[in-house]
């Protein structure tokens, strides 16, 4: 049989990819990587800053080290996973990257957690820099190539609004689970009860890691058009990510996309990332009861998910995501007065619907924003791209270590004061709210409002985007 017939007789895989049992593995990407975000998160800075007692400088240095990796890493992984390969004709472009990568990537998240006792902070900092590094690298690897399958695997607006159900359904188990399990294992002032916490969630994050395979194969006419095109041939690095950086930034969508992405990371790392601040001292309960409070997020981030994608279905991906980005702001202001932990459950269940409305339109925005930027290039360099925007995303990384640590010096917060309300001053208690609530309420309304008047995959060009992408074929590359 003829290469040629083979790949037609095996065209049927445009089926394949949207078969329940497909997408559902494929989604187990949406699992294994909210999971960590869920789990870990910015955890590690509360654990090397509170728990380790590392002191704030070193802590802004690693995160900084951990950041600047990053920005080389992502696209760098980008760039590599468009290069061609002798195993795209076997395995495709992008399938052998994420099938290694899940694995060892909780492997180095669970070693971060469980440091050598009385290494000392020096010690203790090149640790945390080692597994940071070493962890993200796997991250990008996987996420990478994920998200840049997503447009190629489904190159409908039903399909990719379909799969986007099974990516977020995973999405919201692995928020069940990364955000319910830890705090029932891990206690302040119980530094080995966070590398049980690790090891925990290594092994159910390796789950999702093996899950994620059946899904993330690549057809036969997929992989033979990758071998022939070739895409980054010829270019080195540089060369590669001036040309991909350069053409993103002409490209309104593409950097529409960037401004939404990095607003709601603000949002995630800054109300995430001081919960464990919030709990311990604003509400002065133990970590365990966060459960209760997670608990009422999940059921707004539930119901915020069924509402945004009813509404998208009404007015579309562009509309849906402005008014998701502002939910998300608005919903997060009551922070701000909330020190009672009964009274606060309703209140975070709204918040949760405002983080639903983002993790509804994410997907939709990026496949169109790359889409957009096929047409623009007259090719997929989906990997590199989302390797861009990924870097912008660490910057905020940089952003949330720099004001955090500043504000707590700045407000004389003390790192190893005893859990409870009362226990750090009046000034280090409105410090925690201003990280909480201040600065994600205005970061994310700013840059809704900038996505807002950037992004430009609406109305009519939107139904030109579709029509070209059927004229040059680019759906597969």
């Amino acid at each position: 049989m003829s290469k040629e017939k083979e790949i037609s007789e095996l065209d049927d895989w445009g089926d394949w990819h949207t078969s329940k049992k497909s997408m559902i593995s494929f989604s187990f990407g949406s699992f294994g990587i909210e999971l960590v975000g869920n789990a870990f998160g910015s955890l590690y800075f509360f654990f090397y800053e509170t728990e380790i007692l590392v002191p704030g400088l070193l802590i802004i240095i690693a995160n900084v080290i951990f950041a600047l990796w990053n920005a080389i890493n992502d696209p760098l992984m980008g760039y590599l996973t468009e290069r061609p390969r002798k195993f795209w004709g076997k395995w495709g472009r992008r399938f052998p990257w994420m099938a290694i990568s899940l694995v060892p990537m909780y492997l180095c998240y669970f070693l971060l957690f469980a440091p050598p006792i009385g290494a000392g902070p020096i010690g203790y900092f090149a640790w945390m820099c080692a597994f940071l590094v070493l962890a993200d690298t796997f991250y990008s690897m996987f996420f990478v190539n994920w998200q840049a399958m997503f447009p190629e695997k489904y190159r409908s607006d039903d399909a990719r609004r379909k799969g986007n159900v099974y990516k977020l359904v995973l999405a919201i188990l692995s928020i069940i689970v990364g955000t319910l399990i830890p705090p029932e294992i891990y206690e302040y002032g119980n530094t080995g009860s966070f590398a049980v916490m690790g090891a925990v969630i290594f092994l159910i994050g390796s789950i999702a890691g093996v899950s994620v395979i059946y899904g993330s194969r690549e057809d036969p006419a997929r992989r033979a058009q990758q071998v022939k095109e070739g895409e980054a041939e010829g270019q080195n690095f540089l060369e590669a990510f001036k040309e991909a950086f350069g053409q993103g930034l002409k490209n309104k969508a593409f950097v529409g996309f960037i401004l939404l992405y990095f607003g709601n990371k603000i949002w995630d790392l800054f109300v995430l990332g001081s919960a464990n601040y919030y709990a311990k001292w604003i509400l002065g309960i133990p970590a365990s009861d966060l459960t209760e409070i997670y608990i009422f997020i999940i059921l707004g981030i539930i119901a915020g998910v069924g509402i945004f994608t009813v509404i998208s279905k009404k007015v579309g991906f562009y509309k849906t995501a402005v008014i998701g980005g502002l939910t998300e702001s608005v919903c997060t202001i009551p922070l701000l007065f909330i020190t009672n932990v009964t009274l606060s459950y309703p209140f975070f269940f709204i918040v949760g619907i405002g983080n639903g409305a983002m993790w509804t339109m994410l997907a939709p925005i990026l496949s169109d924003a790359l889409d957009s930027l096929s047409i623009q290039m007259k090719k997929r360099s989906s990997g590199i791209y989302t390797g861009i925007y990924a870097f912008f995303g660490r910057l905020a990384i940089i952003l949330f270590t720099v004001l955090v640590i500043l504000i707590h010096d700045m407000t004389g917060f003390d790192a190893a004061a005893d859990a409870g309300k009362g226990m750090q001053t009046p000034l280090a208690d409105f410090g925690i709210l201003i990280t909480m609530a201040v600065i994600p309420v205005l970061g994310t309304a700013i840059f809704t409002i900038l996505f807002a008047l950037v992004f430009d995959i609406k109305g009519e060009k939107k139904i030109w985007l579709h029509e070209q992408l059927r004229e040059m074929d680019i759906g597969r590359k």
